[in-house]
């Protein structure tokens, strides 16, 4: 029998950086806030190997195996890394970054195609595991390729909020449909803690 399948996707808690609204690529920053045991098991825990990540996880799923890939990093923001918004609105190329992501990429960084393959060889490796669920603790643009890429609804990249602390719940109705690479068929938010079927 097939069983089902479910993948949480969380952002990791808010840093010091982030409360500054600094782009922090592989800055390698500590969390600045905490937050208890998720109100959910899962199988198989898995995310960046930054600290922020490797943080959330551990507070998230006490005691539980992580498995850090720098796979789940961050896009490396190059010379934009670590600056703000009123430090950027005047680049022309920041600009253009912010229309077309794909297109354009910041100077000494990550191209995004080179962001986005890097993300789903994490995910290909992920689906070598055969558990009925996984967590993945990453950062929000990796979160937001993979809702662009595998969400019931489809949205540009930009189209997705995931905030710090933030949890996607998304399900297939089997392995077999998850590890073929389909959309899933059901996607809902999920409080940091407390139960998941709310």
């Amino acid at each position: 029998m097939d069983n089902p399948f479910v993948l949480y996707l969380i952002r990791h808690l808010e840093t010091a950086a982030n409360r500054e609204r600094r782009y922090v690529g592989w800055s390698d920053v500590p969390v600045c806030t905490e937050t208890g045991p998720a109100g959910f098991a899962t199988d198989y825990l898995i995310g960046s190997d930054l600290l922020r990540c490797r943080q959330t996880a551990a507070m998230l799923f006490p005691g539980m195996p992580y498995e850090a890939r720098k796979e789940f990093r961050e896009a490396n923001f190059g010379e934009w890394d670590m600056k703000t918004y009123d430090d950027l609105k005047e680049d022309v190329r920041y600009r253009g970054w912010i229309d077309d992501p794909a297109a354009v990429h910041p100077p000494g960084g990550e191209p995004f195609a080179d962001l986005e393959a890097r993300v789903m060889s994490g995910i290909d490796q992920l689906k070598e595991q055969k558990g009925r669920s996984a967590a993945i603790v990453t950062h929000a643009g990796p979160a937001r390729i993979l809702l662009a890429r595998l969400a019931p609804e489809r949205r540009p990249f930009f189209g997705w909020t995931v905030p710090p602390g933030g949890i996607y719940k998304m399900e297939w109705p089997g392995h077999k449909s998850w590890e073929e690479g389909h959309r899933c068929t059901s996607l809902s938010e999920v409080p940091i803690t407390g139960s998941a079927n709310m």
